[in-house]
């Protein structure tokens, strides 16, 4: 497995993660890292701001 690149913005993939069809628990970085950090607290700040969340992983036709 390749890992990302280092420029990416992990806090903003995780806000569009929701209309991605990805659910938290789907989260791309290791646990125990600041991207995974970065990427959860974006997840649920979309969510807060009204982003359905999304269950059991990946949608399986995301925006559907």
């Amino acid at each position: 497995m390749q890992t990302p690149p280092d420029d990416l913005d992990a806090r903003a993939l995780g806000e569009a993660a929701p209309a991605k069809g990805l659910a938290r628990e789907a989260c791309p970085y290791a646990v125990g890292t600041q991207a995974r950090t970065l990427w959860l607290s974006g997840y649920d700040a979309a969510v807060a701001a009204g982003a359905v969340p999304v269950t059991g992983g990946i949608q399986r036709e995301p925006g559907r």
